[in-house]
């Protein structure tokens, strides 16, 4: 009896560890295609052929091409929040926090060309929550705002930023971002992804703190103020 229970867990575990390969596998494609032709244009046969999977395995692990759109977003979503996260729990000031967050957020969009390339499709811009498809993009973007929007805040507190809409200026940062992700893959992602995160943390630090701490927030994120 005991003998047969544990094949039977065994052979459950493989099975389980075989789904969770299918998944990745189909995720991992589903990314390049709906990066290459966007959602509506997309065929499940197509990321099905991409994935090495037969139709009939993948319709085994996701439901719909929609199923499959929403758990691409999921995994990065967790991803991306499992970084924000760590960042936050330091014990660091608010524009240390900042500027981690803000290289933190570019370097995963460049390390994941695929997924990028894929929000890039949707010409949405990534600072209205409004016209965004899935619960997952709204959620993502919702919790980067915050997170920028919290930061904004402290940082007029702390006397550091000028004092404007912390929400306004999380969107406008969150839109530079998009634009310059944008810009640095149309030029084939050749330019060095640390430089493409010092441009925007110069762009960032100019635009929002004041004069008389501009040298310092320069010196905190390790760039020289007059390049």
């Amino acid at each position: 009896m005991a003998a047969t229970a544990t094949a039977e867990n065994a052979q459950q575990t493989l099975k389980d560890r075989k789904r969770a390969l299918y998944r990745e596998a189909v995720l991992d494609a589903a990314e390049r295609v709906f990066g290459d032709e966007g959602y509506e244009a997309t065929k499940v046969q197509r990321i099905a052929a991409e994935s090495g999977l037969s139709l009939t395995t993948l319709y085994s692990v996701f439901e719909s091409k929609w199923e499959i759109y929403r758990a691409v977003h999921r995994r990065r979503l967790s991803e991306v929040m499992a970084l924000a996260q760590g960042i936050i729990e330091k014990d660091t000031s608010s524009l240390e926090t900042l500027i981690a967050g803000t290289r933190m957020q570019l370097a995963f969009f460049m390390e994941r060309r695929d997924f990028t390339k894929m929000q890039l499709k949707e010409v949405t811009a990534w600072s209205s929550i409004e016209l965004l498809r899935s619960p997952e993009q709204v959620e993502g973007l919702g919790a980067g705002l915050a997170y920028f929007a919290e930061l904004f805040r402290r940082g007029i507190e702390e006397g550091y930023l000028v004092d404007d809409d912390p929400e306004l200026m999380a969107r406008l940062v969150i839109a530079s971002q998009q634009v310059r992700l944008a810009m640095w893959m149309d030029r084939g992602c050749k330019d060095d992804p640390e430089q493409v995160t010092d441009a925007a943390l110069r762009h960032l630090l100019r635009s929002f703190c004041k004069a008389e701490h501009l040298a310092s927030a320069f010196s905190a994120a390790g760039l020289e103020e007059g390049v």
